[in-house]
Parts: structure tokens; C-alpha cells; sequence
């Protein structure tokens, strides 16, 4: 009890006139606690961070790009078909769409820089199946160009109308986009 009542009355000294060393130490012992506080990061929503290479073979994830961008094409076709189809004049329509590339994908890294020598490590989680890289950021593939063939097509108003609504909603050039009239039902027979 005796060092109790003298470190009570130690801080009672310094309370009273505090310098700057006084200040230094208590600014110090508050990092000291903030570190102490702060979580270690090795789970993040259930799943542990670490700083090697991801270790998924490079063949499933050209599967998985490939599917993904397949599906991302596929949905911008059967959305912009529905968008065209409610324009006036311009009637059913068929659309195809090409990209330009597969999109990209920004994984966090950890980078390490010693008098000329830099150093980067990707940072991976545990999936429980294995490791993952930590996406940042993705970006959609972009569009490269547009095909549509429409009912309304060999009217030059819905021609136009159709070409400035995909222009402006996959920010392409104009000669990037073609708008076909559609074959008629007597026509095809």
C-alpha cells in the first residue's frame, strides 16, 4: 500500500505543475494504450489477411473472367433490347455488344521501399479453400462497339435516337455503333 500512496501523491506533485517531460511521458503512454487497442487485423469479417501470393491457379481464373465477362455482355445486350424496345418507333430489336477487354481488377498490395529497392506484396485472405488476393477496386470491361438490328431501323429519327442513347450510355464514338433495319415477317419467308 505504501508504493500506492506514493505514486498517488507522485501524480499529485505533477499534477500541479506539470513540465514538459511530464507531457511527453503522458503523450507517449496514450500511443502506448492506442496501440495496444487497436485490433491486430488478422481477422477482417471472419477471414484472416495475410501478406503472401495468392496461390489460385491462373487457369480457374481466366474461367472465371471469361464467365463473368460472358454474363456482363450477355446482361448489357438484354437491358439495352428492353431500353430500345420502349423507345418509340423503333419496335423489337436485337442487340450485340463487344468489349474491348476483360475489365480491371486492383488488388491491395504492401509495399515495402529500402534505399533503392522496393518490394511488393500482394495481400491474400484465407477463403478456407485457400487464398485469395484482396480486391480493391474492379472496372467493368469497356464497350468496344454496338450492333443493333431494329424494326425501326430504316427510319432515320429512330436511327438517331437509338445511336445518341448508346453513345451516351457506353460513352463510345459514333462510328462505333450501327443500327440495322430488322428483316420483316414477309420478308423472311
Amino acid at each position: 500500500m505504501n508504493s500506492f500512496s506514493q505514486m498517488g501523491e507522485w501524480i499529485r506533485k505533477k499534477r500541479k505543475k506539470p513540465n514538459k517531460t511530464d507531457f511527453l511521458v503522458m503523450i507517449l503512454l496514450g500511443v502506448l494504450v492506442m496501440i495496444i487497442a487497436i485490433p491486430s487485423g488478422s481477422e477482417k469479417k471472419g477471414r484472416n489477411l495475410k501478406n503472401s501470393q495468392s496461390e489460385t491457379s491462373d487457369g480457374e481464373k481466366g474461367r472465371d473472367l471469361l464467365q463473368s465477362e460472358d454474363d456482363y455482355r450477355s446482361s448489357l445486350e438484354k437491358r439495352l433490347e428492353e431500353l430500345i424496345g420502349s423507345m418509340e418507333g423503333a419496335g423489337e430489336s436485337t442487340v450485340m455488344i463487344t468489349l474491348a477487354d476483360e475489365g480491371q481488377t486492383y488488388v491491395d498490395k504492401n509495399v515495402s521501399v529500402e534505399e533503392n529497392k522496393r518490394d511488393e506484396e500482394t495481400v491474400v485472405y484465407d477463403t478456407g479453400d485457400g487464398n485469395e488476393p484482396f480486391v480493391v477496386r474492379r472496372e467493368q470491361p469497356k464497350v468496344e462497339g454496338v450492333v443493333v438490328v431494329s424494326e425501326g431501323g430504316d427510319n432515320p429519327r429512330v436511327v438517331t435516337e437509338i445511336s445518341n442513347a448508346v453513345m451516351a450510355l457506353f460513352h463510345i464514338e459514333a462510328h462505333k455503333v450501327t443500327v440495322i433495319p430488322m428483316k420483316n415477317a414477309e420478308d423472311k419467308n
